[in-house]
């Protein structure tokens, strides 16, 4: 899905950007008409436009049925991550404010 959305979002960066800047390079360098480079590039605009929106939207379609495709064991699985990510995080606000206070007493050891 992370490849999918990559490819999407080159595709609509060359429409966008590379297909104007070629129209109006060509335009100036190779005397081709600024009419026919305009509208290229109005077009090109338009069509990266669509793409994007219709990207965005199957995006958000897909995270939507990502979540009803995980299987009960899997879902189990990864609640237990979750807990125990938290727990960890739990004990590393511990240790930071033991850190903290170690800190203080050495401050002041040192004055």
């Amino acid at each position: 899905m992370v490849r999918t959305s990559v490819l999407t979002a080159l595709c609509i960066i060359l429409l966008g950007f590379g297909v104007p800047a070629i129209s109006i390079y060509s335009s100036v360098h190779y005397g081709f008409n600024f009419i026919l480079a305009g509208l290229i590039s109005i077009l090109a605009l338009i069509i990266a436009g669509v793409i994007a929106v219709v990207g965005i939207a199957l995006g958000f379609r897909d995270n939507e049925t990502l979540s009803d495709t995980i299987a009960p064991a899997e879902r189990e699985k990864l609640d237990l991550l979750r807990a125990d990510e938290r727990a960890t995080l739990e004990e590393l606000d511990d240790i930071a404010v033991v850190l903290k206070e170690i800190r203080d007493v050495l401050k002041s050891a040192h004055e």
